[in-house]
């Protein structure tokens, strides 16, 4: 499994889900991704941080290529393209 966090600005949450889970959710799954979590930054910056699992990097970079994706974004309110950062879960714990 390969896992990005993808931080971008959007206009408007409810927007921004209603689509991600959508559209934004086939384009996904079509290019392997296993399930994503959206998060909402609270500092006031209309500012979303995505945890993506991806069947591998090449599935990654093959959603991040397709030339129909930033349409799809668009359609929810991203106001740029996402950056994206490769992650390793090194652990969870309890409290």
């Amino acid at each position: 499994m390969y896992t990005t966090i993808a931080e971008v600005e959007i206009e408007d949450l409810a927007r921004f889900l209603s689509i991600f889970a959508t559209d934004g959710r086939s384009k996904r799954e079509a290019h392997g991704s296993l399930g994503a979590e959206v998060l909402f930054a609270s500092d006031g910056s209309d500012r979303v941080i995505v945890l993506i699992d991806w069947r591998d990097e090449a599935a990654c970079e093959a959603f991040r290529s397709d030339a129909s994706v930033p349409a799809t974004m668009a359609k929810g309110g991203a106001k740029g393209r996402p950056r994206f950062t490769p992650v390793i879960r090194a652990g969870r714990f309890a409290a």
